[in-house]
């Protein structure tokens, strides 16, 4: 798998607000929903069967850059930039066609079912790892 992945989303009406703009929230909606997309693609399907881990949101910074609208088909991609022991960040940006909407960088942390960090799985480092080389 190359380090981009994309996952194209349609907006609908409980998404906007009144005038049809998708309300500020749901950018990070999309972005979460294509970071577990892009985990199944991947091949970790056992994530979210097993209490071993879990990964929480550290940090996020969104920049809004134009309106995503009512109907448009989206496509929100996600590379990975970096990573630490327990951590690791995403680099996120949202298109409608070739037309950049929004960006976004992820650090996601990786907790014990104790919530307490700890090392990454290595199935998850290993994966991250190869992402990392193909830039």
């Amino acid at each position: 798998m190359a380090n981009h992945f994309e996952f194209n989303i349609r907006v609908y009406i409980e998404d906007t607000d009144a005038g049809g703009i998708v309300y500020h929230a749901n950018h990070i909606r999309y972005m979460e929903r294509t970071r577990t997309e892009w985990l199944r693609a991947a091949g970790v399907d056992h994530y979210w069967h097993q209490e071993d881990y879990n990964f929480v949101v550290h940090q996020i910074q969104v920049k809004y850059v134009r309106p995503i609208l009512m109907d448009d088909l989206i496509t929100v991609t996600a590379r990975v930039i970096s990573c630490k022991a327990a951590s690791f960040v995403l680099q996120q940006n949202i298109y409608r066609g070739e037309i950049l909407l929004a960006s976004g960088e992820v650090t996601l942390a990786c907790l014990n079912k104790d919530m307490m960090p700890r090392r990454l799985p290595d199935e998850i480092r290993d994966l991250i790892q190869k992402e990392l080389a193909q830039d």
